[in-house]
């Protein structure tokens, strides 16, 4: 019936996008509204289901609450920001993207939701780098000079938290997440992050020749462990870090 269901959505997101040639908005979440596009692959997504993630988003559903701060990093058009906004959390949403955060604005404007938007991309250090990447879903740091790269201002996790607490950090930014957990260094040191949770596909070999280790190496070493959920969203420690689906860390023992 599930089965049934979602594709009776898929499709009729199809027709309606197609017929009438312009963004379609469709319930989101629990109680949420998204604009899903049919040329834009991460808000098509919302369009095909009311929880794209399902374990992931499950996993956030049954920890964050109001007034808990969530940090999604490589935000895009919202998909998790919108979810943590209706769970009544704070939510810092960074995206550098043109494109993608005048998306991520519209649908929080659509369901009147706050969050404070930065314009930037995460690292190890702050300064000034360049992203490119065949469209903006996998847009991605980058040397200076490769094909159609485009300058973004770059600041680190540790400058946007100062010293305060994460309930969550999302990090997905296509294959830089060891990046972005180099300039967290303090708040991790100090277990101000709960939970992060992580892309951990191959894009960090395609982007930056680097498989996933030195991550799960680098978060060893400040006391968080590697898990990943099951389809219930129940965290299950992690015996393969190889690529695969999106990975949680959490602090070891008593903080």
């Amino acid at each position: 019936g599930a089965r049934l269901a979602a594709l009776a959505r898929a499709t009729g997101f199809q027709a309606r996008a197609r017929v009438l040639g312009r963004p379609t908005v469709v319930p989101y979440g629990r109680r949420s509204r998204f604009v899903a596009q049919l040329d834009d692959g991460p808000s098509r997504r919302a369009a095909y289901a009311r929880t794209p993630d399902h374990a992931e988003m499950s996993v956030w559903r049954a920890r964050l609450g109001p007034r808990d701060l969530f940090v999604d990093v490589g935000a895009s058009v919202g998909l998790y920001t919108i979810m943590a906004a209706e769970l009544g959390c704070e939510v810092i949403a960074i995206e550098p993207l043109d494109r993608s955060r005048e998306q991520l604005l519209t649908n929080l404007a659509l369901n009147d939701y706050r969050a404070h938007v930065l314009d930037m991309a995460l690292g190890a250090e702050a300064g000034v780098a360049a992203m490119a990447g065949p469209d903006a879903s996998r847009a991605h740091l980058s040397a200076a000079g490769a094909t159609g790269a485009e300058p973004v201002d770059v600041t680190t996790l540790d400058a946007v938290l100062g010293d305060r607490r994460a309930h969550g950090v999302k990090i997905d930014v296509e294959g830089a997440e060891r990046l972005v957990v180099d300039g967290a260094s303090r708040a991790l040191a100090d277990r101000r992050i709960d939970l992060l949770q992580l892309e951990w596909n191959m894009q960090s070999e395609r982007n930056f020749g680097e498989t996933r280790e030195p991550l799960a190496e680098l978060l060893a070493s400040t006391g968080y462990e590697l898990c990943r959920p099951d389809r219930h969203g129940r965290l299950r420690p992690l015996d393969d870090i190889g690529p695969g689906a999106d990975v949680f860390a959490r602090p070891m023992g008593p903080r």
